[in-house]
C-alpha cells in the first residue's frame, strides 16, 4: 500500500510529464507566433517546392504541373488584422500543361490566409503565372478556332480605347499573319513551348508555334516562333503589342 508521501511523488511526476508534453506540442507554435507569420510562410513555400506544383486552371486540357519549382527572395507582407498576408518572391518554373512545355521566371505574388492557428496558401500559389497561362491558351484557342471576336476580347485597351479589342494586332503569330490563319480550312494550332518572363506589371513569352491546315492553293504545315507582350489588368493578363 503506497505511503501519502509515494502518491505525492508519483503525482509529481505526472504533473512533470504533463508539462513537458504540452511544451512539445505548444513550443513551436508559440515561437512562431513570436516570430510572426514570415518563417511559417516560407516553409510552407518551400514544402510546395518539394511537393511540386500542380494548378487546375480554367479553359486547360490539363493541369499546369512543375517538374521543379523555386521560390526565392521571398518577403511577406501581412494585411491589417493579421488574417490575411502575401508572400511576394521570384518563381522559377519549368513544367507543361498538356503537351505544351512551360518555363517561367519572374515575379509571384501568393495570398495567405490564417486559419486554425496555421497559414496556408489561399487560392492558386502562382496566380500571376497562372493568369499568364490561362490567356496564352485561351488565344491558342482562338487561333485554333479561327475566332476573331474571341481574339479581339484577350486584347488590352489601347490608350484612349475603353471599348478593348484593337486590330488584333497581338495576337499575331509572327509568319504567317492573322488573316492566313484565319483563312486556313482544317485549321489547327499548337504551342509547342511557352518561355515566360514575369515582369512586375507585365509578361514577356516567346511562343514555339505549329500550324496546320489548307489553303485553296496549297496545304500548309509550319513551324515558327512569335513574340508576345501581355499586360496585367487586375487579376488578368491581356495581349499588348506583338514585339517587332
Amino acid at each position: 500500500m503506497r505511503s501519502s508521501e509515494d502518491w505525492s511523488r508519483l503525482g509529481g511526476i505526472l504533473i512533470a510529464a504533463t508539462a513537458a508534453i504540452t511544451v512539445a506540442v505548444l513550443a513551436p507554435r508559440t515561437l512562431g507566433l513570436a516570430a510572426g507569420p514570415e518563417p511559417e510562410i516560407i516553409t510552407e513555400l518551400k514544402s510546395l517546392e518539394r511537393e511540386g506544383l500542380e494548378l487546375t486552371l480554367p479553359g486547360l486540357p490539363a493541369p499546369l504541373t512543375s517538374r521543379q519549382a523555386y521560390f526565392d527572395r521571398i518577403t511577406v507582407r501581412v494585411e491589417p488584422g493579421g488574417q490575411r498576408a502575401e508572400a511576394l518572391a521570384t518563381l522559377d518554373f519549368t513544367g507543361s500543361v498538356g503537351d505544351t512545355e512551360v518555363s517561367s521566371l519572374g515575379v509571384e505574388q501568393v495570398p495567405f490566409v490564417l486559419q486554425s492557428g496555421s497559414w496556408s496558401p489561399a487560392g492558386a500559389v502562382a496566380p500571376r503565372l497562372a493568369a499568364v497561362v490561362v490567356a496564352l491558351e485561351a488565344r491558342r484557342r482562338a487561333l485554333d478556332a479561327g475566332d476573331a471576336e474571341a481574339l479581339a476580347r484577350l486584347t488590352a485597351p489601347s490608350d484612349g480605347d475603353a471599348g478593348g479589342g484593337g486590330d488584333g494586332g497581338s495576337v499575331r503569330v509572327g509568319e504567317p499573319d492573322l488573316e492566313t490563319v484565319l483563312a486556313l480550312k482544317r485549321r489547327r494550332y499548337r504551342a509547342d513551348a511557352w518561355f515566360i518572363r514575369l515582369e512586375r506589371d507585365e509578361a514577356l513569352v516567346t511562343e514555339h508555334w505549329h500550324l496546320e491546315g489548307d489553303l485553296p492553293s496549297r496545304p500548309v504545315n509550319q513551324q515558327g516562333e512569335g513574340r508576345l507582350i501581355l499586360v496585367r489588368r487586375g487579376e488578368e493578363f491581356l495581349f499588348s503589342s506583338a514585339l517587332r
